[in-house]
């Protein structure tokens, strides 16, 4: 009988040491979510150390006091389940991964630029995303940063080695993510739009309530971002210090107006009164580069998800949907494809678009440039909610010294999508 007892304690005492092997052998001993590091996803288009990348992100969140699953085990998760695809993360997978490491969240990166030519440029994109449900990005950010940013005085602040300079960058997501976990945002309650859609019964007149012309708001003339600024309103109404005042705070910042779309649309339907999920459909890629089109997705997620307007499904979600249900997109998205894409993941917003230029340099040399058009549409009319098309480059508004130039492609779309952002809320919120 001893015998009988010693034995089933042992077995008891294995399990449960098996149970949190992933997270004792991980590290981190602060509070907040357990987070299972994904290895990093090269979308550069050039060679890189991405398991020296990924062993020194997973350090450097270990010293910070983040709790992380042992990438051993994550590692032996992604063979025993045969995931080759690390830039997202499926349902299926999700749960599997929640069920077998007690993960709560999936760190998910991809490399964006990595060129050890002198200034050398290192470009980084990273994600949290909730494993609980349906999978939504709960945290992103990312870092473009070159080794002459910020060369100071006859050059002393100018970084030659590639390793101080990713390692920088490195440093820079992972105190964004203990910000994030010590600080969590708060959302202001509102009502779900997919459970208000659910409860409400549909009738005729919602119908033609919902296809029945309404107010609409183009590019107005009077204004262009390349106008001088005494130029902006009309004859008989100077520019006023409260204009600028009003203007800044719109686009975001002093400079961030250079970077709005040089046209747009907007229904002004109201958007905002209620919590939304929006689902970004892959680009279409027309430029020369590589994951272009990728690229611009991840930047515009990002600052979706930094604004918090909006609920952000994980884009590893909506690939799956997509490739499961064989939607198939050669110059357009069609309605019966909105209707199937919406209906399947149960979002409320669409986003789809086009990148016609992603331009990246490597050493000295042209600034970087990005062209993109982009469309949201609504989920219960498909009505176009937004469409706008943004052309910019690294070197718009610099004149003196080059103060103010951005050197990467990163830095110039995160500027970029985040003047879009700020349009479409600011353009959809209630008067």
């Amino acid at each position: 009988m001893n015998k009988i007892l010693c034995i089933l304690t042992c077995c008891l005492t294995l399990g449960v040491g098996v149970a949190e092997a992933g997270a004792d052998a991980g590290g981190g001993t602060g509070s907040g979510p357990l987070i299972a590091v994904f290895p990093i996803e090269n979308l550069s288009g050039t060679p890189a150390p991405l398991k020296e990348l990924a062993a020194e992100l997973a350090v450097a969140l270990k010293g910070a006091g983040v709790r992380i699953v042992d990438p051993a085990t994550v590692d032996s998760f992604n063979e025993r389940h045969w995931v080759r695809y690390l830039g997202g993360i499926d349902e299926k997978t999700a749960a599997a991964l929640r069920e077998e490491t007690g993960a709560d969240q999936v760190l998910i990166s991809n490399l964006e630029l990595y060129s050890e030519v002198f200034p050398p440029k290192f470009s980084l994109v990273s994600r949290l995303v909730n494993l609980k449900g349906t999978p939504e990005i709960s945290w992103m950010d990312s870092v473009g940063i070159a080794g002459d940013d910020s060369p100071g005085i006859l050059g002393l602040g100018l970084v030659s080695d590639m390793k101080v300079l990713s390692a920088r960058g490195l440093k820079t997501i992972v105190a964004s993510i203990k910000d994030y976990i010590a600080n969590p945002p708060v959302r202001k309650k509102r009502v779900s739009a997919k459970a208000k859609r659910e409860q409400q019964t549909f009738t005729l007149a919602d119908l033609i309530k919902g296809i029945q012309s309404e107010k609409r708001l183009l590019t107005d003339p009077s204004y262009s971002r390349v106008k001088p600024w005494y130029l902006k309103n009309p004859p008989d109404k100077p520019y006023s210090v409260e204009d600028m005042i009003a203007e800044t705070k719109a686009n975001g910042g002093m400079f961030l107006s250079r970077y709005n779309p040089l046209l747009w649309y907007s229904s002004q339907d109201v958007l905002v009164d209620q919590e939304r999920t929006i689902a970004i459909i892959p680009f279409f890629d027309r430029s020369t580069r590589k994951h272009a089109a990728e690229l611009q997705v991840l930047h515009l997620a990002k600052q979706l998800v930094k604004d918090g307007s909006f609920r952000v499904l994980e884009l590893g979600v909506i690939r799956d949907k997509m490739l499961n249900m064989h939607v198939v997109m050669n110059d357009g998205i069609s309605l019966p494809s909105v209707d199937l894409i919406t209906i399947s993941l149960g979002v409320d917003l669409l986003l789809n678009g086009v990148v016609f230029d992603y331009l990246d340099t490597v050493g000295y040399g042209s600034a970087p440039k990005i062209d993109f058009s982009m469309q949201m549409f609504d989920r219960g009319n498909k009505k176009i909610l937004w469409s706008s098309h943004s052309h910019n480059k690294g070197d718009d508004g610099v004149y003196f010294f080059e103060y103010g130039r951005l050197a990467t492609a990163s830095a110039l779309a995160d500027r970029m999508c985040r003047a879009l952002v700020l349009k479409i809320v600011d353009s959809t919120k209630e008067e």
